[in-house]
């Protein structure tokens, strides 16, 4: 199952990507990580990747993770992500990405992460 995403401006400075399905090798990850990088080339500088959707995630999905995080920083902005739990989230503590990219429970929190003018009420 390739993995289906959905990228919206959820405030005028936060873009939400939304990921359904599998992030490994074989479903795309190089197609979603062009349209991250897109978004941050123009303008983009809060992201959150909503991957509570997501029901397997392999290391070419973290890399494709961490590489987006890491273009975010260089342009000045965050990149957080929400995950509920499960082998999801097993895999960023496994790598231990997740003591570099903010993992949040919910998007409330994520967005919160950012500052109290980030609050995305409409979207919690």
């Amino acid at each position: 199952m390739a993995v289906e995403f959905e990228l919206q401006e959820v405030e005028p400075d936060i873009t939400l990507a939304s990921l359904t399905g599998q992030l490994n090798l074989g479903s795309r990850p190089m197609d979603f990580e062009h349209e991250i990088k897109q978004r941050i080339e123009e303008g983009s500088r809060k992201m959150v990747l909503d991957l509570r959707g997501l029901t397997f995630i392999d290391s070419a999905g973290v890399g494709m993770v961490a590489t987006c995080a890491k273009v975010m920083s260089k342009a000045g902005g965050k990149l957080l992500i929400v995950s509920s739990g499960g082998k999801v989230k097993q895999m960023f503590e496994l790598t231990r990405l997740n003591r570099v990219i903010g993992v949040y429970p919910d998007l409330p929190s994520a967005y919160e992460a950012f500052g109290p003018s980030s609050a995305a009420p409409g979207h919690f």
